[in-house]
């Protein structure tokens, strides 16, 4: 009988934490959907004219990480689980878009400097890093000096990155594409193909 009590309160607690976190904190700048659970109240960060769209029926696990600064733009549309420890900035002019059905795993980063999309039902292992952003570097002078150049991320639907994948700005990777664990991904991967490797490159079908 305890037990039992115990696990319904253990199931029911995420939808009590979204349905107060929304109560209390959506506004112009951060709009929160319908049937948004959480296992802990995410951690979010809105300045300028940025704003945060949490869609219907979203899942954030503990200790999710939200940053929206310039005119950037967060969203997720809905039905997206986002596992521990992920964080997700948007900054300058930058539209940052997790389409329905994406999921994220742990720890997994998205820097969004630029623009980046993940397609309908895209999946992202554990540890996953997006990248938009890239230092400048000259011969003279600090590089953290420099400023950086930018470049728009896209992964399309049915996407799949293993674990510890990086993307590198300026990346797309077409329908049905998927990048092994640990690969570093530099250019382009076309419809249903399957790169690995550092850098990653197209593996041949046997």
């Amino acid at each position: 009988m305890l037990l039992g009590i115990k696990l319904y309160l253990k199931n029911r607690t995420p939808g009590w934490k979204g349905f107060w976190f929304k109560i209390l904190f959506k506004s112009k700048k951060l709009q929160v959907g319908k049937g948004f659970r959480c296992d802990t109240w995410p951690d979010i960060q809105i300045t300028d004219h940025a704003k945060i769209i949490i869609g219907d029926n979203v899942y954030f696990r503990r200790n999710v990480e939200l940053r929206a600064h310039g005119g950037s733009t967060v969203q997720f549309e809905g039905d997206n689980r986002i596992d521990r420890g992920v964080r997700v900035l948007g900054a300058n002019n930058a539209s940052v878009k997790i389409r329905s059905g994406a999921r994220i795993g742990l720890y997994s980063v998205l820097n969004g400097g630029d623009s980046i999309e993940l397609g309908k039902k895209v999946l992202l292992s554990g540890f996953v890093y997006v990248q938009t952003s890239m230092h400048n570097f000259k011969e003279t002078g600090y590089i953290q000096d420099q400023g950086y150049t930018h470049s728009p991320v896209v992964l399309e639907e049915n996407v799949w990155c293993g674990a510890h994948v990086v993307i590198l700005p300026g990346v797309t990777m077409k329908t049905g594409a998927i990048a092994g664990s640990n690969a570093v991904v530099t250019k382009d991967v076309k419809e249903h193909q399957v790169v690995a490797g550092i850098p990653a490159k197209p593996l041949e079908k046997k």
